[in-house]
């Protein structure tokens, strides 16, 4: 009987220049996969993203220890909060060198509609690691809300969008990179953004698709948005099957989830499958590279090689 071959680590290489998007290696690299080496937002801007949305905390900080592909982490801002001060002031604890960090604001719909622009500038003034926002203060997808109580709605997002901004300004956040959302049902609501967006020379939003269950009427939207917005790219949370991931418009640049991704790799507390997370991984990488699909990631070589089958487990 002849004997399984060995599982070995995956071990990527990179070679990037600042301002170049993550972009794949030629088949000479055996296991075919790219990450960054450092976690500068200069060196991953154009980008196909595959964010994995995380808490800080027991088998999240296992499933990211020394994982390679996972270079792209998002915490929601109580969360990254509650982790900030609980490690005095740190996040080297959490994150690896080749890690980026985006914090969200979108979460439960008092924390977020509750939450001061100026607790929100005292708390990044205090990060030194350079990382993203997507800020959120209001709720417009509420079915019982009437067409005037949404526009105040935008208004009053539009509002606290000046007000970080210019506080930014002041106390010097040149280490946060804000990545608005897109807020909206429609080309109306999207209009309503724009002189806001043009201000602050937005030229990437995010778009929350949690709240809107049909695919179909999502990508509508996204269209929509940017139709009337005109971005250079666009960050989708909470859609991140490969399936969905693939009828985005070719300008989503990247994809966040929490859910997905867990259930792809089968994670408990005992471990996971790093062979499925890394399928799983390059299926959602591959549907984001709309525009270079002669480009294709050999699954096979990535799988079926390189990667640790006992996921990692201690």
């Amino acid at each position: 009987m002849s004997l399984p071959p060995t599982p070995i680590c995956l071990r990527p290489n990179t070679t990037r220049r600042p301002g170049e998007s993550l972009t794949r290696q030629s088949s000479a690299i055996q296991s075919g996969v790219q990450n960054s080496e450092d976690s500068t937002l200069s060196g991953y801007s154009g980008r196909n993203e595959v964010i994995l949305r995380w808490d800080p905390h027991g088998k999240f900080i296992r499933f990211t220890d020394g994982n390679r592909l996972a270079s792209h982490l998002m915490v929601n801002y109580s969360k990254a909060k509650t982790a900030f001060e609980n490690r005095t002031g740190r996040f080297d604890e959490l994150l690896e060198a080749h890690q980026t960090l985006t914090i969200t604001g979108t979460e439960d719909d008092l924390d977020t509609l509750e939450r001061p622009v100026w607790d929100v500038l005292d708390f990044f003034e205090g990060i030194e690691k350079e990382f993203r926002y997507v800020p959120d203060w209001s709720w417009i997808y509420n079915n019982d809300m009437s067409s005037t109580e949404r526009r105040e709605s935008l208004d009053d997002y539009t509002t606290r969008l000046d007000e970080l901004y210019e506080g930014a300004e002041i106390i010097g956040l040149d280490h946060v990179e804000f990545i608005p959302l897109a807020k909206g049902l429609h080309d109306g609501h999207f209009a309503e953004l724009v002189e806001t967006f043009e201000r602050w020379d937005v030229d990437r939003f995010a778009v929350y698709g949690t709240q809107t269950r049909s695919l179909d009427r999502l990508v509508n939207r996204v269209d929509q948005a940017i139709d009337v917005l005109d971005p250079e790219g666009v960050l989708v949370i909470g859609r991140q099957a490969p399936e969905d991931v693939a009828e985005f418009p070719d300008l989503v640049d990247g994809a966040a989830g929490y859910w997905n991704w867990k259930e792809a790799c089968n994670l408990t507390a005992d471990g996971y499958s790093s062979e499925d997370f890394a399928t799983w991984f390059h299926k959602v990488k591959n549907a984001l590279r709309t525009e270079c699909t002669s480009r294709q990631i050999g699954l096979n070589s990535a799988t079926q090689k390189e990667v640790r089958s006992d996921g990692g487990r201690n």
